[in-house]
């Protein structure tokens, strides 16, 4: 019985072999098109997040706005993570153009609306201190690259 338990076996992987051979050019240009949408909404979900965080570098200062930025850039990361790891027979060179491309542009996002709302504090005169855009960048960079350094240190 055995031996035609591994003859089944042998025959259904042949199947699934020969099914996913067939279907291959056509789930690779739809992974191909996830991608590049995945990238895209990620730059545009960036710069939103960026217009989004002005009021609260207006109000917020020192631990509460650092923890914030922390928490905010760690949702979204994990959700870029998530969406990026279930697009199937991704090429290694795809994961580094994502896991560079969106954080340095979300870093970049960051520091120029920071520099924008330093300014916009100075013309409204408001009591909070200028924040420092390479530190806000850096909790936000760091945020947003978390889920995915744990992704890596479980494999």
């Amino acid at each position: 019985m055995k031996t035609k338990t591994l003859g089944e076996a042998n025959k259904t992987e042949i199947i699934l072999e020969k099914r996913k051979q067939k279907r291959k050019p056509i789930i690779k240009n739809i992974n191909t098109l996830l991608y590049w949408t995945l990238l895209i909404i990620s730059i545009i979900g960036n710069f939103i997040i960026s217009v989004v965080l002005v009021p609260f570098l207006l109000i917020l200062k020192g631990p509460a706005l650092y923890f914030s930025l922390f928490f905010l850039s760690l949702s979204f990361g994990y959700l870029f993570s998530f969406v990026l790891h279930s697009i199937e027979e991704l090429q290694p060179k795809q994961y580094i153009i994502a896991h560079i491309f969106i954080p340095s542009i979300a870093l970049i996002n960051i520091a120029i609306i920071t520099v924008l709302s330093n300014k916009l504090i100075l013309l409204l005169k408001l009591t909070t201190p200028f924040h420092n855009p390479l530190l806000v960048g850096m909790a936000y960079f760091v945020g947003y690259l978390t889920p995915e350094a744990l992704k890596y240190r479980k494999r």
